[in-house]
């Protein structure tokens, strides 16, 4: 390299991913080695396994292809354009001592894409339906190469839709035509969920995927390079339009984001308790936020629509209230003490018990995941088509109130472990770095996978009394939780070490 001579985009992600490894240490180091081994055992194991899979079925779930390689462009979208799937190596203030160009910064969100735990699930889910689609043969490793290539096209597209959406939020136009189009979509969405047309949303053509899977570079070699470099060419024009794109959105003001910072409100009457006061800031707080106010809209919209198009049989609610809340905890519920930022210390010096201060965070934090959850339930009951067993409807309402129980015991033991600096006022902000987020996603979702799938096992042995056990043992093991919480939020030191850091924002 040239002295004098700026580092390239590849330079500076690396020079800030040696950043960010450098602050990890002891114990952590450890984990985070444990949990990359982890994913890269499971990205490589999965396709394997897949093609030693029994095949009968291969011909009646070989025809989802199209469907999932188009769902996982739509989720990758979706993830970008709301906020929700957004991971930056840096944020707009960390740059100001770190500066970064527009390349280096997309590059560096392409490449914690992988962090996001759905994006993840779809991608491995993706190979595996492949290999298992293809079997032992010839064409697997063409047919992986391909899938990949998808894989990697889709995300730089998603990518770039994201920071388009990110430009058009900075003009009162672009505000409009976004949620014209954002309100255009739920409707057709909603309407062909009603009128059973869900299959004409398929832009895929039938076939299409299963004959580019089945391409031998050595026999059709021409068929196979065309699709190659058509991914490849779809790769590098998402690549530059991202980089474009997020090079005109450093030139704008966040307009939203201005104009709730910047805006009047009106004074409200005095609280009559201290608890109420403290709701009110965190309902505020959660309100103005960019990306909570959109996190909270879409955990809201998209579960709701995917179990109004896919008419869930009563069975299986019991799994949607747990990834719903495992979203709500994401938004803020990790580090949910950093929802104040700077303003932590003047909190602590307001009158009052600290008890009433972390009890208003977990009331909103449950508020947000009980809420979610319940619509994307309610939808889901609005869709089913027969009428649930009493064994059914015990269990929906058990892993309602259960999981959102969950989650915010294990949010507020990490709160209060590991606090975090981050400032919650971007659209792509996250209450944590990239690498915790991960392994929050990861532990969050399993736990309520894992016990949403008990209450749906319940649900159909139709057992309610063992529903309502396991239910009630859930609660208890959450009330522990959020006792010792509790407990150790009344020690002052424990107070000023995580206000003292999340103040730090």
């Amino acid at each position: 390299m040239n002295a004098g001579r700026p580092p390239t985009a590849v330079g500076q992600v690396r020079a800030v991913l040696q950043l960010r490894l450098s602050a990890i240490r002891g114990r952590d180091r450890w984990r985070a080695a444990v949990g990359l081994g982890t994913l890269l055992g499971v990205v490589a194991s999965a396709p394997t396994i897949a093609t030693m899979l029994p095949r009968d079925q291969v011909r009646t779930y070989g025809a989802l292809a199209p469907t999932a390689w188009l769902l996982f462009a739509v989720a990758a979208t979706i993830a970008t354009a709301t906020g929700t799937g957004g991971r930056q190596l840096l944020t707009r203030a960390q740059a100001a001592a770190f500066p970064m160009s527009p390349a280096a910064d997309h590059l560096g969100a392409v490449l914690m894409a992988p962090l996001n735990l759905s994006w993840l699930l779809q991608a491995v889910g993706l190979l595996t339906l492949t290999a298992w689609q293809v079997g032992p043969a010839p064409a697997l490793p063409s047919a992986l190469l391909l899938t990949v290539l998808w894989i990697v096209a889709v995300t730089c597209a998603a990518q770039a839709v994201g920071w388009l959406v990110e430009l058009l939020r900075t003009s009162q136009t672009g505000l409009v035509a976004l949620r014209a189009a954002a309100t255009g979509a739920v409707l057709v969405v909603t309407g062909a969920a009603i009128t059973g047309r869900v299959g004409a949303l398929q832009i895929l053509p039938d076939g299409v995927v299963d004959r580019t899977l089945g391409l031998l570079p050595w026999r059709q070699p021409l068929a196979w390079s065309v699709r190659v470099a058509g991914l490849l060419v779809w790769t590098a024009g998402s690549w530059w339009a991202g980089v474009g794109l997020l090079r005109a959105v450093y030139r704008r003001p966040p307009l939203q984001q201005n104009r709730t910072e910047s805006r009047r409100y009106p004074r409200r009457p005095t609280a009559r308790t201290t608890l109420g006061a403290a709701l009110r800031i965190d309902l505020a707080g959660v309100r103005r936020s960019a990306p909570l106010r959109r996190g909270l809209v879409a955990m809201a919209v998209i579960p709701a629509g995917v179990a109004v198009a896919s008419g869930l049989p009563w069975s299986l609610l019991p799994l949607l209230p747990g990834l719903v809340g495992s979203a709500a905890g994401l938004l803020f519920g990790v580090n949910a003490f950093a929802l104040d930022g700077p303003g932590a210390l003047w909190r602590e010096t307001l009158p009052g018990r600290a008890g009433e201060y972390l009890a208003a965070r977990m009331v909103v934090l449950a508020g947000a995941c009980l809420g979610g959850a319940g619509i994307a339930v309610l939808a889901g009951c609005l869709r089913a088509s027969a009428a649930p067993t009493s064994a059914e409807l015990v269990a929906v309402l058990a892993a309602t109130v259960c999981a959102p129980g969950q989650v915010v015991s294990r949010c507020a033991v990490w709160s209060l472990r590991r606090p975090y600096a981050a400032s919650l006022r971007e659209a792509r902000d996250q209450p944590a770095p990239p690498a915790a987020m991960a392994g929050y996603a990861s532990r969050l979702a399993l736990g309520t996978t894992l016990l949403g799938i008990v209450f749906v096992w319940l649900a159909g042995i139709g057992s309610v009394t063992a529903t309502l056990l396991i239910a009630a043992g859930a609660l208890l093991l959450s009330a522990r939780r959020l006792v010792w919480v509790a407990r150790e939020w009344e020690d002052p030191a424990v107070r000023c070490r995580v206000l003292t850091i999340v103040a730090e924002a």
